[in-house]
This record gives structure tokens, C-alpha cells and sequence, in this order.
């Protein structure tokens, strides 16, 4: 492995590893924007190749080195078998540890032109950089696309030929920065140990906030796949005019090391593996990125990518890793009645883009954007605190008075009869007062009591914190009740005859007040 790739393995030294693996700065505990630890994305997983030398029967190879001053050696030739390993040249060489196994490598079957090699991850990852290290010369022409939704569409990241304009028709990135394709890597020499180096966060991307939608449609990958589209010969080959047509068509390559990390917004520094995931075993110990975040910040999902349950009071964001601000979901205002929230855009816009959360499924028997209030049949205990499960009381069960014989209702001795409508009712804390319009006097004694506005006193609100009998807005009702003397009011109480008005139980309770209380 070339110094380069070394110290890219080594270090992270690219401007995308810098963003990811620095933004959570020296605390552990992920205060600020955060992003799990980098590593090998290959390590434990399954790499695909479209053949492998010697997988229908042995077969020979050969391959040409130099001497530090560029030159040639003579080649060295050997066998190939994948069913034996000690002969094997497999994909999974390419994967393995490249500072225990370096001289391990995947090789293609003899004779082939186009090869494809391809990883394909359980779940999104950050990608930020690709090292490849070639045994055998690297290729004149070859592609690295990624996708996005695992497989189902592809994406050229980079194009690399000897040519860019004649084999792609596209401008190459040593005479124009930021081009797609590149001439950079395509060089026969050397015959082996050459390498291939992509950042995925080359210009124009560089200087973004690495979780910005921009950077994460860069970034985010679920396969990533090399076409490797034209051999080319080492030149020593063509300079050994005295040797003979040997075996040097094929594609080597040592090491394939996708470097990344877990997909998780800025929201994370840990991740666990994905449920049902079985890495590849693996010859060694190694550092594995895993794909399920460990969300911190309020957040939750497999990327960190929505709020948790109770914590949707703002929208969601990413965090950002420019500034290292966490932009931490917040906690919904349910007055502990509620287990989750939901955010809504138009309670967010009507506030002012102050709150937009919406308590779910209010308990224990409240209602309301925040649960803030007792659902009708429940009234507010003040003994309690309003977060505790039992401050709302259920109204009291109200027994009808029946209008049975006529003894019974004279013997209630009414001081008055009304027929009534409810406007309105005003808890007033120690008791409440509902205002009413008399449209008729049946019965009155010691007050006077006129047709228009008047308010009754329900004693039951302060004996059982509920208004009994039930007298609901906008009905009208007969009631028949008890006059305090002393203070003037009408009172409506467990005693009070309280129905639904009808003109025949108005003409009934008439025919008893004329006729039978006397």
C-alpha cells in the first residue's frame, strides 16, 4: 500500500473525514452535533466480483514488478484455484485487514475485459472515501457508481480513464477541477501496487455542513459498485520482446477499502448493528461500522431521522456540522397526560414558529392541544396538581327527580317554577353561576321573579365539585327549585325537579300547581 492510502486509512485525512469524525469535539456524551466513529465499510460484509481466478479449474497467471528506479523485473508466475485455499484469490481478500494480511488479493479470471466488483450494505452509511490498491496494472477505463436505495437505481460518483475525452467524451479534473472523470489513476505504472483514490467530498462539496441535504445526497450510500470497464498491460510486457505470450490478462487488486461510517444526522456517536444483520466472518479482530444509530438529542429511528415520541414541539432538523449546533428535537408541552405528540405545521405557523406540538391521546381523562384541560363529565380538583393522574374528577352521576304523582311534587314544596334556557355556565373556583333566560314563571313565593336574565346557583359544585342536576347551554329546561331569602338567589340543588322542557310537562306540572298544590 502506497503512503498515501496509508495515511488515508490512518488518519482520515480528508476534509469529509475532518467534518464527520470531528464534529462532536472531545465529549463523549454527543452535546453537539456528533457522528458515530469511521472505519472500513467492507470489514464484515460480502464483496461481489463477477468472476474469480480459477473458479472453474486452475489456472495460471503471471505478473510483472519494478525496481524503484521504474525497472522492469522479471515476471513471476503461479497457480490459481478458488476451491483451495492456499491457491484462492477470492473478493473477500480485498476486504480483510490491510496492515495484517497486505499481500492477500482478489483476482479475476483469465481473459476477461469487463469485471464488476460490488458491496452491498444492510442499511444507509455515510461513504466519504474509497481507497483501491491494484496487484495487476490499474485499469485504462473504469467507473465508481453508488445507489441510494439499495440497487434499484445507480449514480456515477467518478469516471477514470487514461483518456477522459475519448473513451467517456467528458473534461478531466486535472485540467478542470470539480470534473466527473479523472486521468489521475489510470497510469500503467507501476505494474502493481498502484492505487485508486476517490474523496467523495472533493470540491464542490468540501466546505458544506456534512449533514446538509446538499452533503447527504453526496454522502449517503447503500451499494457502492467499481465497473472496471478496459484492461491495460504492464509496459514491461511490451518492452520483453524475448518472451513468450504468457498469462497477464486478468484484473488483481490487494485492498478495497470503502471508508464511512454509520448514517446518523449529527444525532449519534454509537451505533449497534442492524436487527437480523450477520456480518461475514473474518480471518482476525476488527473495528465494524454498524448501521442502527443510538440517537441522542431527543431523536429517534434508525438514522436518527424524526423526533422521538414525546419530543415533536419544533421540526425536525439535522444537526448541524459547521457550527456544531445539535438542533435537538423538544419536548411537547402535555402536562405528563399524554405518551406521545405529533408536530402540526399549522399550529407551528399559527404560533409564531414557536410550537407546533400536538399531545396524542390525552389520558387520564383530559383533552386538548396539550392536555390541558379536563374532558367534559370531569372536573379540575385544585387539592391536585394539574400533572397528576387523578386532577381530573368524573362529574357527578346526576338522579333525575321523576315527575311521578302529584303529592310527592307538591310535597317538595317548590318556592319556584321556571321555564328556562341555559346561555351560559362560569366556573367561578369555590362554586359557579349559570346564567339563564326565564322565559316563563309557573311559580313563584317570596321574590319576585320576572321573564329575562337571571342566574342560578348550583349548590352541588361545592358539595361534589360537579354541577347536579345537569344543565346544559343552549337547552331549555323546566326547573323547579328553593329560593335563599337572604341572599336573593335561585337555587338548584339534589333536591331541585330539573326536565328537558315540553309543552305537555309544562301543561302537567300547570295542572298540578292549580289544582292539587293548595
Amino acid at each position: 500500500m502506497g503512503s498515501c492510502a496509508r495515511l488515508l486509512l490512518l488518519w482520515g485525512c480528508t476534509v469529509v473525514a475532518a467534518g464527520l469524525s470531528g464534529v462532536a469535539g472531545a465529549s463523549s456524551r454527543c452535546e453537539k452535533a456528533c457522528n458515530p466513529r469511521m472505519g472500513n465499510l467492507a470489514l464484515g460484509r460480502k464483496l461481489w466480483a463477477d468472476t474469480t481466478c480459477g473458479q472453474n479449474a486452475t489456472e495460471l497467471y503471471c505478473f510483472y514488478s519494478e525496481n524503484t528506479d521504474l525497472t522492469c523485473r522479471q515476471p513471476k508466475c503461479d497457480k490459481c484455484n478458488a476451491a483451495h485455499p492456499h491457491l484462492a484469490h477470492l473478493p473477500s481478500a480485498m476486504a480483510d485487514s490491510s496492515f495484517r494480511f497486505p499481500r492477500t488479493w482478489w483476482q479475476s479470471a483469465e481473459d476477461v475485459h469487463r469485471e464488476k466488483i460490488q458491496l452491498d450494505l444492510e442499511a444507509e452509511f455515510y461513504f466519504t472515501h474509497l481507497i483501491m490498491v491494484f496487484k495487476s496494472p490499474r485499469p485504462a477505463a473504469m467507473v465508481l457508481d453508488r445507489s441510494q436505495d439499495f440497487g434499484r437505481t445507480w449514480k456515477p460518483y467518478k469516471y477514470f480513464a487514461t483518456n477522459c475525452s475519448a473513451t467517456f467524451g467528458l473534461e478531466d479534473d486535472v485540467g478542470k477541477k470539480g470534473a466527473i472523470c479523472t486521468s489521475k489513476y489510470s497510469s500503467p505504472f507501476p505494474c502493481t501496487g498502484g492505487e485508486v483514490i476517490f474523496k467523495a467530498l472533493s470540491p464542490p462539496y468540501d466546505t458544506e455542513n456534512p449533514y446538509s441535504a446538499k452533503v447527504q445526497e453526496q454522502l449517503k450510500i447503500t451499494n457502492l459498485r467499481v465497473q472496471l470497464l478496459k484492461r491495460q498491460s504492464c509496459p514491461c510486457q511490451r518492452n520483453d520482446l524475448n518472451e513468450e505470450p504468457q498469462h497477464f490478462t486478468h484484473y488483481a487488486i490487494y485492498d478495497f477499502i470503502v471508508k464511512g461510517s454509520c448514517f446518523c444526522n449529527g444525532h449519534a456517536d454509537q451505533c449497534i448493528p442492524v436487527h437480523g444483520f450477520r456480518p461475514v466472518k473474518a480471518p482476525g479482530t476488527f473495528h465494524m461500522v454498524h448501521g442502527k444509530c443510538m440517537c441522542k438529542h431527543n431523536t429517534a429511528g434508525s438514522h436518527c431521522q424524526h423526533c422521538a415520541p414525546l419530543y415533536n414541539d419544533r421540526p425536525w432538523e439535522a444537526a448541524d456540522g459547521k457550527t456544531g449546533a445539535p438542533n435537538e428535537c423538544r419536548t411537547c408541552k402535555c402536562n405528563g397526560h399524554a405518551d406521545t405528540c405529533h408536530f402540526d405545521i399549522n399550529v407551528w405557523e399559527a404560533s409564531g414558529n414557536r410550537s407546533g406540538g400536538v399531545c396524542d391521546d390525552c389520558q387520564h381523562n383530559t383533552e386538548g392541544q396539550h392536555c390541558q384541560r379536563c374532558k367534559p363529565g370531569f372536573y379540575r380538583d385544585l387539592r391536585r396538581p394539574f400533572s397528576a393522574p387523578d386532577a381530573c374528577k368524573r362529574k357527578c352521576e346526576c338522579k333525575e327527580q321523576i315527575l311521578g304523582n302529584a303529592k310527592a311534587f307538591c310535597g317538595m314544596k317548590y318556592s319556584y317554577v321556571l321555564k328556562i334556557k341555559i346561555l351560559s355556565a362560569h366556573d367561578k373556583g369555590t362554586h359557579v353561576e349559570v346564567n339563564v333566560k326565564i322565559k316563563k314563571v309557573l311559580k313563584s313565593t317570596k321574590l319576585k321573579i320576572f321573564r329575562g336574565k337571571r342566574t342560578l346557583y348550583p349548590e352541588s359544585w361545592t358539595d361534589r365539585g360537579c354541577t347536579c342536576p345537569i344543565l346544559n347551554p343552549g337547552l331549555e329546561y323546566l326547573v323547579a327549585g328553593h329560593e335563599d331569602v337572604r341572599t336573593g338567589k335561585l337555587i338548584v340543588n339534589m333536591k331541585s325537579f330539573v326536565q328537558h322542557w315540553k309543552p305537555s310537562l309544562g301543561r302537567k306540572v300547570m295542572d298540578i300547581l292549580k289544582r292539587k298544590c293548595k
